[in-house]
């Protein structure tokens, strides 16, 4: 008897028996274990990420692209004096009642960041309900995970409240100083001109009467007050420097050079010095302060010589965007551990009986700070000395 033809669609898959069975939950077992390994790989990875943020010292969040906070530093909970709980899934505005919701924070984070990816030291001042006035530096990064379309966003926090209270204060002491140092120069410097006019009066008056022990005296009397009003006049320098107008324009460095060559002429001719100078470039200055740096530090090279006639030698080199010039010379030179304090005021190290104030070099530190650069120098005893400075080629963002 014929077999009657199966019904379209009735067909039973043939069994493949026990063997393939067992191979079907060996497989499902094995994509269990790997995902249970891989789940137990990602809590390592977060507990071991979580310990690195916890152990930073400043207050820091991990957000979310949503801006909702992914964990926190223990610093963050310290400083801020917020818990775990109130923090970690909550949207960063919401924080604290909204005392997160800060205009300059929003327009970091939603303009800012997503353009550059980072942004840096960025100053912010907050009035927090808890904490009160704080200024905190603002640093965050973004960060993206290589086949992971959502990024992270690592946004670290400085309080600087107590650093900027400091600086404050010692801006304003400053200050006070440099007045009362005005103010004192300023007003002992006329008495002071009209008792060294009386004694260099009587001494023309006593001139062939006095015996020589009472011309010692009277000489050396003029000679003190004479040094003392050298010494106001460069303290009101000194002083007068930090309010000084800037006029930073672009100036041939030739032309600063020339003004201060010109006003120590008689020196360079006195003491036979003798001058090279290389190529210089336009910089970003003030050409009178320029030509006063010039004049001092070339004007040492002349007065603190060796035993050789002076050579000094000027040459700059770009570098980035500013310009270092350096001024060598032969001279006496001085320990290198000393290289510090002769740029501050009334710091000298050649004795009493080398004319000066010990003011020039700090003037220079100040005038070339106040232009944008800095000033150092390097020396040995005997080998001469080499001082550096510099000044922006450029204006600097």
């Amino acid at each position: 008897m014929e077999s009657s033809p199966k019904a379209p669609g009735n067909e039973v898959e043939p069994h493949n028996g026990p063997a393939s069975l067992e191979q079907e939950l060996r497989e499902a077992a094995n994509a269990e274990d790997t995902h249970l390994r891989t789940e137990a790989f990602l809590l390592d990875a977060w507990a071991y990420a979580q310990s690195i943020v916890d152990t930073v010292r400043e207050p820091m969040l991990v957000l979310d692209g949503k801006l909702c906070v992914k964990t926190a530093s223990r610093a963050f909970y310290h400083t801020f004096r917020v818990s775990r709980e109130a923090t970690e899934g909550s949207f960063l505005y919401d924080l604290g009642d909204g005392q997160w919701n800060i205009p300059q924070l929003r327009t970091l984070l939603e303009e800012v960041l997503p353009l550059k990816t980072t942004f840096q030291d960025f100053e912010i001042a907050h009035d927090f309900q808890t904490l009160g006035h704080r200024v905190m530096l603002m640093n965050a990064r973004t960060l993206r995970r290589e086949g992971d379309p959502t990024s992270l966003i690592l946004l670290a926090i400085e309080d600087i409240t107590e650093r900027k209270r400091i600086e404050e204060e010692l801006l304003r002491s400053n200050e006070d100083l440099q007045r009362f140092a005005y103010a004192a120069a300023h007003d002992l410097r006329s008495p002071l001109h009209g008792a060294l006019s009386l004694v260099q009066l009587l001494k023309q008056h006593l001139e062939g009467r006095l015996d020589p022990e009472d011309s010692k005296i009277l000489a050396m009397s003029i000679d003190n007050m004479e040094r003392l009003k050298k010494l106001m006049g460069d303290l009101l320098n000194y002083a007068e420097m930090g309010n000084a107008p800037q006029r930073s324009t672009l100036v041939p460095l030739e032309d600063s050079l020339k003004i201060a060559l010109a006003n120590l002429q008689h020196h360079i001719e006195q003491e036979g010095a003798t001058i090279t100078v290389g190529a210089l470039p336009n910089v970003l200055a003030d050409r009178t302060q320029v030509a006063l740096v010039f004049q001092n530090v070339i004007g040492n090279a002349i007065k603190y010589r060796s035993q050789q006639a002076p050579r000094i030698s000027i040459d700059a080199f770009q570098e980035s965007n500013d310009c270092r010039l350096s001024i060598s010379d032969n001279g006496q030179g001085f320990n290198q551990e000393d290289s510090t304090q002769i740029f501050e005021p009334f710091k000298r190290l050649h004795g009493p009986n080398v004319t000066g104030s010990g003011i020039g070099l700090a003037v220079c530190k100040r005038m070339v700070e106040r232009m944008g650069g800095r000033i150092w120098a390097k020396s040995k005893p005997g080998e001469g000395s080499t001082f550096y400075f510099t000044l922006p080629i450029e204006q600097k963002e």
